[in-house]
């Protein structure tokens, strides 16, 4: 296999590894690198999980997904999306970064174009050049504020890519794209030919005041779109390995030829298990998001006096992508500096695209008196010795 220098290491794993052997070392560490929630998953789906391990749900299940998952999968976009979609256009996977990869694989070609947002997700890079080692990353830097440079996209779509891959809310700057947004992008790509990549992770996590756009509302571009979605951040399911695709049958077709060569399927019982997910209330979300909110609320306003740093509120999910380029530092020597002097781990901003190395990422989704801690140890780090 050949791994094109997009294929390195993440640096979120690698920062995270750091932390946890300075913590086996005896160091008090304050984890503020990699996102995952800091709440249980639901009792339902755990208690559907054992009664699943129980009743025999431990053989192979079809590749494409357990019949159950995919018509509620099917049934949840129809209702609450507008747009129609069936048992054979669902396929569920290993992680949501596998249905990603699998559409990659699927639709790329020797030298096609793809377009990819900055600041990105750490592996669309890599899974990119893994999926088609000849394709081209035409990447479109957001502006300051995080919004679309919408000149830059258009010369991008002028390129007539084979794909755009676009999450949304958004992972690092917690941003999320407008109606307006979607509908232009959309336009954008029906004018070119181009599929979109949608990664909808964060969709629940949005704050008050805001509303997340699902690009599978608008049925005119069904034909041109995969939406991956899944369990790991609105269920705290991080570690359950679980996410889906939903596309056109064709594409999800050939999705499930490569997950029938490499996965074989999904873990029967942890599909068995979210298969609760559709059948009770989502009551633990709202709490949590009013928590998030509450969180960032309190890092915006405490990040922004401290000098050194800036930032941009977020919108959604639990990530502050901060500013740092007042301390001259690139993005690796001030994580490495920061958490040598204050125990506290964060994530390079060049993990999230080279034109972001003067900016660091934050998770909250760690407990206030955690934040508040962080804080305190940020005001009295020194920039230089």
């Amino acid at each position: 296999m050949y791994f094109a220098k997009e294929v390195s290491e993440s640096l979120t794993y690698k920062f995270a590894q750091a932390a946890n052997e300075l913590k086996a070392q005896g160091r008090e560490i304050i984890s503020l690198g990699l996102g995952e929630p800091d709440f249980k998953t639901p009792q339902y789906v755990l208690d559907e999980l054992f009664l699943a391990v129980n009743g025999g749900y431990t053989n192979y299940s079809a590749s494409q997904g357990l019949h159950d998952l995919r018509n509620l999968i099917a049934a949840d976009i129809t209702r609450s999306k507008g747009t129609f979609y069936d048992s054979s256009e669902i396929i569920v996977t290993p992680g949501i970064k596998s249905a990603v990869f699998f559409a990659l694989c699927t639709l790329l070609e020797p030298f096609d174009t793809v377009v990819n947002i900055t600041p990105y997700y750490v592996s669309y890079p890599a899974m990119i050049k893994l999926a088609e080692p000849t394709s081209n990353i035409v990447n479109v830097k957001l502006n300051k504020d995080f919004s679309i440079d919408y000149k830059a996209m258009k010369q991008a779509f002028a390129l007539q890519p084979k794909c755009i891959l676009i999450n949304t809310p958004h992972n690092p700057t917690g941003m999320v794209l407008s109606q307006n947004n979607i509908k232009t992008i959309i336009d954008m790509a029906l004018e070119a030919g181009t599929y979109i990549i949608a990664d909808e992770v964060y969709e629940k996590l949005v704050y008050q005041g805001y509303k997340h756009t699902s690009f599978s509302e608008y049925s005119i571009i069904k034909d041109f779109l995969i939406l991956a979605n899944g369990y790991s951040k609105s269920h705290a399911m991080t570690g359950w390995r679980i996410g889906y695709a939903a596309g056109p049958k064709a594409i999800i077709s050939k999705m499930n030829k490569l997950q029938q060569h490499i996965n074989t399927n999904t873990c029967t019982f942890v599909q068995k298990a979210a298969c609760s997910i559709y059948q009770n209330d989502p009551v633990h979300i709202l709490p949590y998001v009013n928590e998030l909110q509450q969180r960032v609320d309190y890092f915006h306003s405490e990040v922004n006096r401290l000098g050194y740093m800036k930032g941009v509120k977020p919108q959604s999910g639990f990530f502050y992508f901060a500013d740092i380029s007042n301390t001259g530092l690139d993005s690796n020597s001030f994580c490495v500096k920061l958490l040598g002097d204050t125990g506290i781990a964060s994530t390079p901003g060049i993990a999230f695209g080279l034109d972001w190395d003067d900016y660091v990422r934050f998770s909250f989704a760690a407990p206030m008196p955690t934040l508040e801690k962080a804080i305190n140890l940020m005001k009295g780090f020194k920039i230089t010795n």
